[in-house]
Protein backbone atom coordinates (compact mmCIF):
# COMPACT_ATOMS: atom_id res chain seq x y z
CA UNK A 1 0.00 0.00 0.00
CA UNK A 2 0.98 3.76 -0.46
CA UNK A 3 1.84 4.63 3.41
CA UNK A 4 2.24 7.95 2.26
CA UNK A 5 -1.63 7.75 1.30
CA UNK A 6 -2.49 6.19 4.54
CA UNK A 7 -0.49 9.10 6.70
CA UNK A 8 -2.50 11.82 4.86
CA UNK A 9 -6.15 10.03 3.97
CA UNK A 10 -7.69 12.82 6.65
CA UNK A 11 -5.55 15.48 5.65
CA UNK A 12 -6.58 14.82 1.80
CA UNK A 13 -10.56 14.92 2.71
CA UNK A 14 -12.30 17.91 1.40
CA UNK A 15 -12.85 20.79 2.95
CA UNK A 16 -16.54 20.33 4.15
CA UNK A 17 -15.98 16.55 4.89
CA UNK A 18 -13.20 17.48 7.17
CA UNK A 19 -14.21 17.86 10.67
CA UNK A 20 -13.54 21.57 12.45
CA UNK A 21 -10.33 21.14 14.56
CA UNK A 22 -10.88 20.94 18.11
CA UNK A 23 -8.71 23.35 19.97
CA UNK A 24 -7.47 20.39 21.96
CA UNK A 25 -6.15 18.47 19.45
CA UNK A 26 -3.59 21.59 18.49
CA UNK A 27 -2.93 23.10 21.48
CA UNK A 28 -2.21 19.84 23.36
CA UNK A 29 -4.23 21.18 26.50
CA UNK A 30 -3.92 17.92 28.59
CA UNK A 31 0.03 17.29 27.79
CA UNK A 32 0.92 20.85 28.81
CA UNK A 33 -1.72 21.17 32.16
CA UNK A 34 -0.10 18.09 32.93
CA UNK A 35 3.90 19.23 32.61
CA UNK A 36 3.13 22.81 34.22
CA UNK A 37 0.95 21.42 37.22
CA UNK A 38 3.85 18.84 38.02
CA UNK A 39 6.01 21.79 36.97
CA UNK A 40 3.97 23.58 40.64
CA UNK A 41 4.37 21.14 42.49
CA UNK A 42 8.06 20.98 42.04
CA UNK A 43 8.38 24.66 42.54
CA UNK A 44 5.99 24.53 45.72
CA UNK A 45 8.75 21.97 47.04
CA UNK A 46 11.49 24.13 46.50
CA UNK A 47 9.83 27.05 47.96
CA UNK A 48 8.50 25.53 51.18
CA UNK A 49 11.85 23.28 51.50
CA UNK A 50 14.21 25.51 50.61
CA UNK A 51 15.29 23.24 48.16
CA UNK A 52 17.76 25.06 44.37
CA UNK A 53 16.14 24.24 41.54
CA UNK A 54 18.19 23.22 38.91
CA UNK A 55 18.61 22.97 35.09
CA UNK A 56 20.95 20.67 33.47
CA UNK A 57 24.62 21.64 32.93
CA UNK A 58 26.07 21.15 29.48
CA UNK A 59 28.00 18.28 30.65
CA UNK A 60 25.45 16.92 33.08
CA UNK A 61 25.38 13.70 30.72
CA UNK A 62 28.44 13.02 29.88
CA UNK A 63 29.07 10.07 32.71
CA UNK A 64 25.85 8.39 30.63
CA UNK A 65 28.64 8.78 27.43
CA UNK A 66 25.67 10.10 25.93
CA UNK A 67 25.66 13.62 24.74
CA UNK A 68 22.49 15.46 23.81
CA UNK A 69 22.67 15.10 20.28
CA UNK A 70 21.49 11.49 21.01
CA UNK A 71 18.06 12.88 22.11
CA UNK A 72 17.63 15.95 19.96
CA UNK A 73 18.58 13.71 16.77
CA UNK A 74 15.65 11.21 18.00
CA UNK A 75 13.16 14.65 18.15
CA UNK A 76 14.81 16.24 14.75
CA UNK A 77 14.22 12.63 12.72
CA UNK A 78 10.77 13.00 13.66
CA UNK A 79 10.09 16.53 12.83
CA UNK A 80 11.95 15.81 9.55
CA UNK A 81 9.47 13.06 8.94
CA UNK A 82 6.57 15.32 9.73
CA UNK A 83 7.58 17.95 8.01
CA UNK A 84 8.36 15.55 4.84
CA UNK A 85 4.94 14.07 5.08
CA UNK A 86 3.10 17.97 5.63
CA UNK A 87 1.22 16.90 8.81
CA UNK A 88 1.01 20.24 10.07
CA UNK A 89 -1.19 19.78 12.36
CA UNK A 90 0.88 17.08 14.54
CA UNK A 91 4.40 18.76 13.68
CA UNK A 92 2.66 21.66 16.08
CA UNK A 93 1.48 19.74 18.40
CA UNK A 94 4.70 17.55 18.63
CA UNK A 95 6.83 21.06 19.44
CA UNK A 96 4.18 22.23 22.00
CA UNK A 97 4.70 18.21 23.29
CA UNK A 98 8.29 18.51 23.16
CA UNK A 99 8.00 21.81 25.59
CA UNK A 100 6.08 19.73 27.41
CA UNK A 101 7.95 16.62 27.81
CA UNK A 102 11.38 19.00 28.58
CA UNK A 103 9.52 20.68 31.50
CA UNK A 104 8.32 17.54 32.76
CA UNK A 105 11.91 16.31 32.88
CA UNK A 106 13.25 18.96 34.45
CA UNK A 107 10.90 18.88 37.31
CA UNK A 108 10.98 15.35 37.55
CA UNK A 109 15.30 15.18 38.03
CA UNK A 110 14.91 18.06 40.43
CA UNK A 111 12.60 15.78 42.77
CA UNK A 112 14.98 12.62 42.12
CA UNK A 113 17.80 14.86 43.29
CA UNK A 114 15.72 15.92 46.37
CA UNK A 115 14.58 12.78 47.20
CA UNK A 116 17.51 12.28 50.54
CA UNK A 117 16.64 15.83 51.53
CA UNK A 118 12.81 14.99 51.13
CA UNK A 119 12.72 12.05 52.83
CA UNK A 120 16.06 10.49 53.76
CA UNK A 121 14.89 7.48 55.15
CA UNK A 122 15.60 4.54 52.97
CA UNK A 123 13.84 1.04 52.59
CA UNK A 124 16.88 -1.12 50.81
CA UNK A 125 17.27 -3.08 53.81
CA UNK A 126 13.41 -4.32 53.14
CA UNK A 127 13.74 -4.21 49.52
CA UNK A 128 16.82 -6.65 49.63
CA UNK A 129 15.15 -9.03 51.66
CA UNK A 130 12.39 -9.09 48.86
CA UNK A 131 15.15 -9.65 46.44
CA UNK A 132 16.40 -12.90 48.67
CA UNK A 133 13.12 -14.23 48.83
CA UNK A 134 13.11 -14.71 44.96
CA UNK A 135 17.56 -15.10 44.81
CA UNK A 136 16.60 -17.49 41.72
CA UNK A 137 14.86 -14.98 39.85
CA UNK A 138 18.44 -12.43 40.69
CA UNK A 139 20.37 -15.40 39.57
CA UNK A 140 18.81 -15.85 36.13
CA UNK A 141 18.84 -12.01 35.15
CA UNK A 142 22.69 -12.51 35.73
CA UNK A 143 22.58 -15.73 33.58
CA UNK A 144 20.62 -13.80 30.95
CA UNK A 145 23.18 -10.93 30.90
CA UNK A 146 26.36 -13.10 30.73
CA UNK A 147 24.84 -15.17 28.04
CA UNK A 148 23.88 -11.92 26.14
CA UNK A 149 27.48 -10.83 26.54
CA UNK A 150 29.20 -13.59 25.32
CA UNK A 151 27.00 -13.55 22.15
CA UNK A 152 27.03 -9.61 21.69
CA UNK A 153 30.14 -7.18 21.20
CA UNK A 154 27.83 -4.33 22.80
CA UNK A 155 26.17 -6.67 25.77
CA UNK A 156 27.01 -4.18 28.11
CA UNK A 157 25.34 -1.16 26.01
CA UNK A 158 22.00 -2.97 25.10
CA UNK A 159 19.97 -1.86 28.18
CA UNK A 160 20.02 1.77 26.98
CA UNK A 161 19.93 1.01 23.86
CA UNK A 162 17.15 -1.36 23.58
CA UNK A 163 15.54 1.76 25.77
CA UNK A 164 16.16 4.41 23.38
CA UNK A 165 15.08 1.91 20.10
CA UNK A 166 11.60 1.36 21.88
CA UNK A 167 11.26 5.08 22.34
CA UNK A 168 12.24 6.00 18.87
CA UNK A 169 10.52 3.46 17.40
CA UNK A 170 7.23 4.45 19.09
CA UNK A 171 7.34 8.09 18.56
CA UNK A 172 7.56 7.29 14.97
CA UNK A 173 5.17 4.72 14.20
CA UNK A 174 2.48 5.94 16.29
CA UNK A 175 3.00 9.66 15.16
CA UNK A 176 1.67 8.19 11.68
CA UNK A 177 -1.07 6.32 12.79
CA UNK A 178 -4.66 7.99 14.84
CA UNK A 179 -3.81 11.64 15.87
CA UNK A 180 -5.07 10.27 19.66
CA UNK A 181 -3.07 7.49 19.64
CA UNK A 182 -0.13 9.72 19.21
CA UNK A 183 -1.17 11.64 21.82
CA UNK A 184 -1.70 8.57 24.18
CA UNK A 185 1.46 7.15 23.83
CA UNK A 186 3.09 10.79 24.88
CA UNK A 187 0.92 11.47 27.51
CA UNK A 188 1.31 7.93 29.02
CA UNK A 189 5.31 8.17 29.00
CA UNK A 190 5.40 11.77 30.57
CA UNK A 191 2.64 10.84 33.39
CA UNK A 192 5.02 8.13 34.26
CA UNK A 193 7.79 10.44 34.90
CA UNK A 194 5.35 12.70 36.94
CA UNK A 195 4.13 9.81 38.75
CA UNK A 196 7.59 8.03 38.97
CA UNK A 197 9.44 11.44 40.54
CA UNK A 198 6.49 11.38 43.55
CA UNK A 199 6.55 7.43 44.37
CA UNK A 200 10.45 7.85 44.80
CA UNK A 201 9.75 10.08 48.13
CA UNK A 202 6.97 7.70 49.17
CA UNK A 203 9.02 4.37 49.98
CA UNK A 204 12.93 5.73 48.94
CA UNK A 205 15.81 3.22 48.15
CA UNK A 206 19.20 3.65 45.85
CA UNK A 207 19.15 0.32 44.69
CA UNK A 208 21.04 -3.25 45.12
CA UNK A 209 24.07 -2.48 43.88
CA UNK A 210 24.58 -1.19 47.72
CA UNK A 211 24.98 -4.83 48.66
CA UNK A 212 26.38 -6.48 45.82
CA UNK A 213 27.64 -5.49 41.78
CA UNK A 214 25.78 -6.30 39.15
CA UNK A 215 27.18 -8.00 36.00
CA UNK A 216 27.14 -5.16 33.61
CA UNK A 217 30.67 -3.26 34.17
CA UNK A 218 29.44 -0.44 32.06
CA UNK A 219 26.60 0.48 34.67
CA UNK A 220 28.77 -0.54 37.76
CA UNK A 221 30.96 2.28 36.40
CA UNK A 222 27.95 4.71 36.33
CA UNK A 223 26.60 3.19 39.72
CA UNK A 224 29.64 4.36 41.88
CA UNK A 225 29.67 7.90 40.04
CA UNK A 226 26.07 8.44 41.12
CA UNK A 227 26.27 7.35 44.54
CA UNK A 228 29.31 9.50 45.00
CA UNK A 229 26.93 12.19 43.66
CA UNK A 230 24.33 11.19 46.35
CA UNK A 231 26.88 10.72 49.40
CA UNK A 232 28.49 14.24 48.38
CA UNK A 233 24.87 15.45 48.58
CA UNK A 234 23.91 14.01 51.90
CA UNK A 235 27.03 15.75 53.45
CA UNK A 236 26.83 18.73 51.64
CA UNK A 237 23.44 19.60 51.49
CA UNK A 238 21.73 22.45 49.85
CA UNK A 239 24.62 24.29 49.64
CA UNK A 240 26.08 21.37 47.65
CA UNK A 241 23.16 21.08 45.70
CA UNK A 242 22.84 25.00 45.05
CA UNK A 243 26.54 24.68 43.37
CA UNK A 244 26.85 21.01 41.93
CA UNK A 245 22.91 20.18 41.49
CA UNK A 246 23.49 21.18 37.85
CA UNK A 247 26.20 19.03 36.89
CA UNK A 248 24.73 15.58 38.82
CA UNK A 249 21.01 16.68 37.71
CA UNK A 250 20.75 13.33 35.74
CA UNK A 251 22.86 11.13 37.99
CA UNK A 252 20.52 11.36 40.62
CA UNK A 253 19.97 7.69 42.14
CA UNK A 254 16.58 6.19 43.07
CA UNK A 255 15.44 2.71 42.71
CA UNK A 256 11.37 2.35 43.34
CA UNK A 257 9.66 2.16 41.22
CA UNK A 258 11.98 1.16 37.72
CA UNK A 259 11.07 3.61 35.30
CA UNK A 260 12.68 2.33 32.54
CA UNK A 261 10.52 -0.74 33.12
CA UNK A 262 7.50 1.45 33.04
CA UNK A 263 8.22 2.80 30.24
CA UNK A 264 9.11 0.23 28.37
CA UNK A 265 6.07 -0.81 29.13
CA UNK A 266 3.63 1.88 27.82
CA UNK A 267 5.67 1.54 24.63
CA UNK A 268 4.44 -2.55 24.47
CA UNK A 269 0.94 -1.71 25.47
CA UNK A 270 0.23 0.57 22.56
CA UNK A 271 2.39 -1.20 19.97
CA UNK A 272 1.11 -4.69 20.81
CA UNK A 273 -2.62 -2.84 20.20
CA UNK A 274 -1.76 -0.33 17.25
CA UNK A 275 1.23 -1.97 15.39
CA UNK A 276 1.07 -5.52 16.75
CA UNK A 277 4.14 -5.93 14.45
CA UNK A 278 6.19 -3.81 16.41
CA UNK A 279 4.71 -5.13 19.68
CA UNK A 280 5.92 -8.47 18.50
CA UNK A 281 9.36 -7.00 17.70
CA UNK A 282 9.60 -5.59 21.49
CA UNK A 283 8.65 -8.52 23.53
CA UNK A 284 12.29 -9.41 23.46
CA UNK A 285 13.84 -6.06 24.46
CA UNK A 286 11.00 -5.69 26.53
CA UNK A 287 12.18 -9.01 28.34
CA UNK A 288 15.31 -7.94 28.40
CA UNK A 289 15.14 -4.96 29.93
CA UNK A 290 12.69 -6.52 32.53
CA UNK A 291 15.79 -8.64 33.15
CA UNK A 292 18.74 -6.32 32.98
CA UNK A 293 17.16 -4.07 35.14
CA UNK A 294 18.15 -6.40 37.90
CA UNK A 295 20.98 -7.81 36.72
CA UNK A 296 22.89 -4.62 36.33
CA UNK A 297 21.68 -4.24 40.15
CA UNK A 298 20.39 -1.04 39.36
CA UNK A 299 17.03 -2.70 40.50
CA UNK A 300 15.21 -4.95 43.29
CA UNK A 301 12.28 -7.35 41.73
CA UNK A 302 10.13 -5.41 43.76
CA UNK A 303 10.61 -2.09 41.49
CA UNK A 304 9.71 -3.88 38.68
CA UNK A 305 6.48 -5.31 39.94
CA UNK A 306 6.13 -1.63 40.74
CA UNK A 307 7.29 -0.13 37.55
CA UNK A 308 4.61 -2.46 36.37
CA UNK A 309 1.70 -1.18 38.52
CA UNK A 310 2.42 3.15 37.86
CA UNK A 311 2.26 1.38 34.01
CA UNK A 312 -1.31 0.26 34.76
CA UNK A 313 -2.13 3.49 36.27
CA UNK A 314 -0.51 5.86 33.90
CA UNK A 315 -2.30 3.87 30.88
CA UNK A 316 -6.02 3.82 32.52
CA UNK A 317 -5.29 7.37 33.82
CA UNK A 318 -4.63 8.61 29.98
CA UNK A 319 -7.79 6.47 28.39
CA UNK A 320 -9.68 8.51 30.86
CA UNK A 321 -8.66 11.69 29.99
CA UNK A 322 -8.21 10.85 26.49
CA UNK A 323 -12.00 8.93 26.32
CA UNK A 324 -13.71 12.44 24.76
CA UNK A 325 -10.93 13.35 22.11
CA UNK A 326 -11.23 10.04 21.20
CA UNK A 327 -14.88 10.07 20.73
CA UNK A 328 -14.42 13.27 18.70
CA UNK A 329 -11.49 12.32 16.71
CA UNK A 330 -12.98 10.17 12.97
CA UNK A 331 -10.94 7.23 12.48
CA UNK A 332 -8.65 7.99 8.86
CA UNK A 333 -9.90 5.75 6.02
CA UNK A 334 -6.91 3.48 6.35
CA UNK A 335 -3.96 2.86 8.84
CA UNK A 336 -0.23 2.64 7.73
CA UNK A 337 1.92 0.30 8.77
CA UNK A 338 -0.53 -2.56 9.19
CA UNK A 339 0.71 -6.08 8.31
CA UNK A 340 -1.31 -8.02 6.37
CA UNK A 341 -4.19 -9.70 8.00
CA UNK A 342 -4.73 -7.29 10.91
CA UNK A 343 -7.72 -6.43 11.58
CA UNK A 344 -9.32 -3.26 11.29
CA UNK A 345 -9.06 -3.09 15.24
CA UNK A 346 -5.52 -2.15 15.66
CA UNK A 347 -6.52 1.24 14.59
CA UNK A 348 -8.85 2.39 17.31
CA UNK A 349 -8.45 3.90 20.62
CA UNK A 350 -7.13 2.03 23.79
Amino acid sequence: MDIRTGLLADELMPATARPRANLLSVAGAPELVLAFCFLAIALAFAWTLDLPFAVPAADALEFTGMSYGVPLSLIGVLGLFLVGTKQTERLIYYGLAALAYGVILIAHFNVKLWMSLINPALWDDFYWSTDQAVRPMVEASFALHNTLEATLPFGDHLYLFAFLAMFAGSIIVHSAQRFVVFRKVIFSAMLVHVLGALSYLVIPALGPFLYEPGVNALETARQQHMHGGYQALVAGGRPWLAGEGSRFMFAAVAAMPSLHVASSAVFVFYAWKHARWLGLAYLPLFVFIIFEAVATRWHYWIDVAAGLALTGLAIAVTTAVFRRIAEREPAPARFPFRISGASAASGKAA
